[in-house]
């Protein structure tokens, strides 16, 4: 048995017989953000950046409203403050965009002034790097984005002559690779890309529960890296990961296409929702994992944080559903079963508006041996729940005497809480022991000590059925008997 130091959690094998403070739903997404709109940039590569609003993340990152395919975070950004339905927070957002290595330096620009305000009309323009020959910036001119992250503005403090000649290296988002988004730690111990999700605890305080990179989870090493890293984040914590099956030419266009793709690329993890295809409001193209983070998170929300409803059935913020190159994609809710039968998330249109369809972990296939814990994704979210909650409640008391009295109070605790989650219907059943049988004495004279909790999680009503009989019995009434 490996040293152990610490509160730990273990997912076991469901039982035979099937029968504290809030661990708060926290997205965290990877990829890119313009951050060369910022003069200073060195905090937000690679660093967790905790957004608490629209304009919160646009400060720590920027912001591109119109060019999403090169900065895809601003998506997320989006998505999450922005829709119509309801905005929810917090997430965090590390992007792997870096200004100093990702670019094309020596360009420029003649800009025209009028009334000493000119434009560089180009959205890759580092800010940092804007100059003018012989001038200050500061104080002879002054270089900012324009709110939509479009275009820098040039505005004059002291006389230039115009047109004036700019000076300005640009950002290269291209030259960014999925190797850059999946990340990992060098020779030193820095930690890039997807193996950056280890410092949101460490520098926030707060558990990553939601991982997800939209521009990206469709390459199926992302996929992979951010199902790897989603298991005991920092040796501990347990994350849910939203992917995106390739919605393009050279991926899946047709539904049958999704299916086989899906099991081809091993997008059949337990603890993830591969979606299919994309969604659109208007010009502005969404990933469906963008849009069920933020259905899980705003369901979340409303349930106290407690993740035992599904997503699926929510209303989301679209007009319709698209592939990657925007071209329209139509189907009914009767064809969309036959993803969600594969274990793939979708949308479709019901009761007036546009609602994701499909409750399924990807571990899902219908009439498979499938285990049972692993069919629902609030029946593993809420899983995960539960060991996060654990160890988040326990881990003060790691190397205190382990006394009776020790014991009884987190049983008492956390049965407490139990209690509360069934009272709540976000389980039917659960209980918490501490078994000699756990507990044998080679382990107690390690100082290791197992409490067993059986817990059974709420499942969806992922159908309802009637069934309709006609019957003459009412004919009765025809001859003045009673109506029954």
């Amino acid at each position: 048995m490996p040293y152990k130091h610490g509160a730990f959690a273990n997912l076991l094998p469901t039982k035979d017989f099937v029968g504290v403070s809030s661990i708060a739903t926290l997205p965290v997404y990877f990829g890119r953000l313009p951050v060369h709109q910022l003069e200073d940039y060195s905090g937000a590569v690679n660093q967790p950046l905790l957004v608490q609003s629209f304009n919160d993340g646009v400060l720590q990152g920027g912001y591109n409203d119109d060019n999403w395919t090169d900065f895809d975070l601003c998506e997320a950004l989006y998505a999450h403050f922005k829709n119509d339905i309801q905005a929810v927070g917090p997430i965090v957002l590390i992007n792997v965009l870096d200004p100093d290595t990702h670019i094309t330096e020596a360009q420029s620009a003649n800009v025209t002034l009028t009334n000493g305000v000119g434009y560089i009309e180009n959205d890759l323009v580092i800010l940092s790097s804007v100059a003018i020959a012989d001038k200050v910036k500061g104080t002879d001119y002054t270089a900012e984005y324009t709110p939509d992250g479009s275009k820098v503005k040039i505005t004059a403090i002291t006389a230039l002559v115009s047109p004036v000649a700019v000076t300005f290296d640009e950002v290269d988002p291209s030259a960014v690779l999925a190797a850059d988004v999946i990340g990992g730690v060098d020779g030193s111990g820095v930690k890039t890309g997807i193996s950056a999700v280890d410092l949101v605890y460490l520098t926030h305080n707060m558990i990553p529960t939601i991982m997800d990179a939209p521009g990206w989870s469709h390459d199926p090493e992302v996929d992979a890296a951010l199902k790897a890293a989603s298991q005991l984040i920092n040796g501990h914590w347990y994350a849910w990961v939203n992917s995106n099956i390739d919605a393009s030419a050279a991926g899946a266009e047709t539904m049958a296409a999704a299916v086989t793709w899906k099991g081809t690329n091993g997008y059949d993890g337990a603890g993830e929702a591969p979606c299919w295809p994309l969604a659109k409001n208007g010009t502005r193209i969404f990933h469906l994992s963008t849009l069920t983070t933020v259905t899980m998170q705003r369901v979340d929300i409303n349930n106290d944080d407690v993740p035992f409803e599904s997503p699926s059935n929510k209303q989301v913020d679209i007009t319709g559903l698209c592939l990657a190159d925007g071209t329209e994609v139509i189907f009914d809710q009767i064809q969309a079963n036959t993803l969600n039968a594969a274990g793939i998330r979708t949308c479709v249109y019901w009761g007036g508006r546009w609602v994701l369809w499909g409750p399924h972990t990807g571990a899902y296939a219908y009439g498979a041996d499938v285990d049972a814990r692993d069919k629902f994704d609030s029946n593993v979210r809420m899983l995960y729940h539960l060991m996060n909650q654990f160890q988040a409640n326990y881990g003060t008391l790691v190397d205190k005497p382990m006394n009776r009295a020790l014991v009884d109070t987190i049983l008492n605790d956390f049965q407490h809480y139990l209690d509360g989650l069934i009272t709540q219907g976000a389980l039917l059943m659960g209980e918490i022991a501490f078994n000699e049988t756990s507990n044998p004495t080679s382990d107690i004279v390690e100082g290791d000590f197992t409490f067993d909790v059986a817990t059974t999680t709420t499942p969806p009503g992922k159908s309802l059925t009637a069934k309709v009989a006609y019957t003459t019995k009412g004919l009765d009434v025809l001859f003045g008997g009673d109506e029954a």
